[in-house]
């Protein structure tokens, strides 16, 4: 067995006498029986373990992959053997070994890079394990010298300790500087002491344990550190309301498509020249960002397109404020709108304004009509040819004309800046309820399901999820038909998911339709909220209400205009599984939902139909994303040379009480439900949803509930929209809340002030 990359490093230093827990390695030709043999030969007072992996290149001197493979700690004997497979399952092709080590459950720990800037060594430290410091979670940093002088220090407020204590991972929030001088200089000594070893600056993972130090593993720093690579920003932010959890390739790159062209012709209508915008057409490819098969915004591409108009600070500001980022840098800066643009820019957007409402409608009309015609058109009998062509008809028609969307965005996002100004944190989420499509679909589902129930058969059929006979019945009642026609033309996009093309919504199963038409058997209309009335002085009274009441307006609008996006993306799901059932037939594909597994530009490709790759191109890709269902990516993070982010999150204790933002006022208390993905519940044993992300397509079952406790999400998601206008109490931003949550656990939620509280 030849070792390379971290076990090679790991067995030079022992060998250097450096202190390094006990490990040994093994690999995919180990039985369960050898390794355990084997710890208890070389690790037999060992009690956890932490296993990790050593793939072929890793640690490197071009590549460090760090916490690109999977790693275990804390890892009981027993466990050991499982750990193991997970790590070799997670080298998805590329040859490796796995370390089994002794786990040094450390008092502090962190990571230093030997040389920085030619004289300078760099250290990153926080209480407890190393887990949040590699995550990229806040901690303290050192910047000393070589002779251990501290230079520099900076000691972070909002550090989260995680220690290791009787087999569990406990965490706790703590302000306590981590390291003091005589730990700093040892640390330093180390350093030079590795490097000189190595003969290359190193990045070095440590610990001390009982004043004791251990080196963890050291790494070369990769070519990128220098600066040779940017580091670039990655935030979930709303896009995971829109496409929650892995996302296959085909949904991916149409998205990616739909963001490059609507934002250049977003930018081209407001007056930036299409040459400049095509200048810098790597921004507008790259608005996204891909990792494990999720979706990020690449916030430094975000923020260089608010460069290309006038006020840069202030959409800047804005943009963040709608998405509740959690990232808020500063990106080098070089992109300048001409002084022709800056002059005239005020007059477009006063010229915008002026007749967006005539705009506005125009755009609905026209692409209420082209909807009606696609769903009226007979998928099913279009050749692949056919459906290439009207897919391009689809993208002149719809998505061309969508940049219309982003400008009653952009009002969106000024009026609500406003707003915060004026109103402050506290009564900006009491104003922001306005009437939306959600409880249009709410009402018009509720009278549907009473209608439905009304008749005997056909309720009856619905009850027994019997399709043929509730087709059979419908077709003698043409009233009901008619008002599920108008209810699918309207909402028959809208499901959970519904942007990720992948998905199977209400309109193509019928059985889904039954659940949710049951769940609102016996629905309750709630009781219209009434809109906060902010305390401020007359004059700014008078303003502020002015504001928001255009704020609602564009927000109202902003709601329509996601319908429409919905439906449209339902259109899309149509044709991409009509391409599918056609490149099957042909013995392309295995089966027709596996078109979803390839790239928007291969099965757009000239000559698709008598492409014999395709079979082995899936199959790896079904690989690759069955290795991602285990991994849970940080919702941000930062990265340089797009290395992916590390993915081994301990798991945390359960508290008493967690903290969260505000989303809708209230005080409620009852039982809780974890969704890790939305489904229509068959009976309503709850009363409070908690989950990670909602979309519009969960609005049937928020409007069934008391209470939501939503991990992501901001102020104009849709969850918070929702639970506003219906009075739901509901926070947004409980970090790791289905984590810390059981099913069926009582707790209570202040909307008010987001704090949430198990009992």
């Amino acid at each position: 067995m030849s070792k390379s990359g971290k076990a090679y490093s790991l067995e030079r230093l022992q060998k250097g006498r450096f202190k390094v827990p006990a490990f040994f390695v093994c690999d995919e030709n180990w039985s369960e029986q050898r390794v355990l043999e084997t710890i208890e030969t070389l690790l037999p007072t060992t009690k956890y373990f932490a296993v990790r992996s050593s793939a072929e290149n890793e640690d490197s001197k071009d590549k460090s992959f760090a916490g690109h493979f999977y790693t275990g700690i804390g890892i009981a004997k027993k466990d050991v053997f499982a750990e193991v497979r997970k790590v070799l399952k997670s080298f998805n092709g590329v040859r490796g070994s796995v370390i089994v080590q002794d786990f040094i459950s450390t008092d502090i720990a962190g990571v230093m890079f030997t040389e920085v800037n030619k004289n300078t060594i760099v250290i990153n430290a926080t209480p407890g394990l190393c887990q949040s410091v590699v995550s990229g979670e806040p901690c303290d940093e050192y910047v000393c010298s070589k002779d251990g002088r501290l230079l520099k220090k900076i000691i972070s407020n909002e550090k989260t300790a995680t220690l290791f204590v009787g087999g569990k991972f406990i965490s706790r929030k703590g302000q306590q500087e981590s390291l003091d001088l005589s730990k700093i200089k040892q640390l330093t000594r180390i350093a030079s002491d590795i490097q000189m070893f190595f003969g290359t600056p190193q990045d070095i993972e440590w610990g001390f344990k009982d004043d004791e130090m251990y080196i963890l593993q050291s790494r070369p720093i990769t070519k990128d550190f220098f600066g040779a690579g940017e580091e670039t920003y990655f935030d979930s932010a709303n896009i995971a309301e829109s496409y929650s959890g892995i996302v296959l390739p085909l949904t991916c790159t149409f998205a990616k498509m739909v963001y490059e062209q609507v934002y250049k012709d977003l930018l081209n209508m407001s007056g930036v020249s299409r040459s400049k915008i095509e200048q810098h057409s790597k921004i507008f490819e790259n608005l996204l960002g891909f990792f494990y098969g999720r979706m990020y915004y690449n916030m430094n591409n975000w923020y260089r397109m608010a460069e290309f108009v006038p006020g840069y600070r202030r959409n800047k500001d804005n943009f963040e404020l709608m998405i509740t980022s959690n990232i808020k840098q500063e990106v080098a800066t070089s992109i300048k709108p001409s002084l022709l643009l800056t002059v005239l820019y005020p007059l477009i957007v006063a010229a915008k304004v002026a007749v967006y409402g005539i705009t506005a409608a125009h755009f609905k009309s026209s692409v209420s009509k082209h909807l009606r015609w696609l769903r009226n058109h007979d998928f099913e009998r279009l050749t692949y040819t056919e459906c290439i062509d009207l897919f391009h008809n689809l993208n002149k028609n719809l998505l061309r004309r969508w940049y219309i969307t982003l400008e009653n965005d952009f009002f969106v996002m000024t009026y609500l800046g406003i707003l915060k100004k004026m109103l402050g944190e506290d009564d900006l989420q009491k104003v922001l309820i306005f009437p939306s499509k959600a409880t249009e679909q709410v009402a018009a589902l509720a009278s549907l399901s009473r209608t439905m129930n009304g008749v005997r058969p056909l309720w009856q059929a619905i009850e027994s999820n019997d399709t043929e006979t509730f087709n059979t019945e419908l077709a003698k009642h043409s009233k009901i038909q008619k008002s599920l026609n108008d209810y699918l033309h309207s909402f028959g996009g809208r499901f959970a998911n519904e942007l990720k093309l992948e998905s199977i919504g209400v309109d193509e199963d019928t059985k889904k339709l039954f659940a949710v038409l049951k769940a609102y058997n016996n629905y309750t209309p709630r009781p219209t909220v009434d809109s906060f009335d902010p305390p401020l002085p007359p004059l700014k009274r008078v303003i502020a209400k002015i504001v928001l009441r255009k704020f609602k307006k564009y927000a109202s609008r902003r709601e329509e205009f996601r319908l429409l996006r919905s439906n449209t993306f339902a259109m899309a799901r149509r044709l991409f599984r009509q391409m599918g059932t056609l490149l099957e037939q042909r013995g392309k594909l295995k089966q027709a939902d596996d078109v979803f597994y390839l790239h928007l530009e291969e099965i757009l490709a000239p000559g698709v139909e008598t492409d014999d790759s395709l079979l082995n191109t899936i199959k790896k890709r079904k690989q690759e994303y069955s290795a991602f269902k285990e991994l849970l990516p940080p919702p941000h993070f930062s990265t340089i040379g797009d290395q992916p982010p590390p993915t081994n999150i301990p798991t945390k204790a359960r508290p008493q009480t967690i903290l969260a933002r505000p989303a809708s006022s209230g005080i409620i208390r009852g039982r809780a439900k974890i969704f890790r993905e939305f489904s229509m519940p068959t009976k309503l044993d709850f009363d409070i949803i908690v989950t990670s992300h909602t979309d519009p397509g969960w609005t049937a079952l928020i409007a069934l509930t008391k209470g939501l406790i939503i991990e992501h999400g901001g102020v104009l998601s849709h969850a918070s929209i929702v639970a506003r206008e219906l009075g739901i109490p509901a926070v947004i931003g409980a970090a790791e809340a289905m984590d810390m949550i059981l099913d069926d656990q009582m707790v209570e939620i202040n909307g008010s002030t987001g704090v949430i509280k198990l009992l």
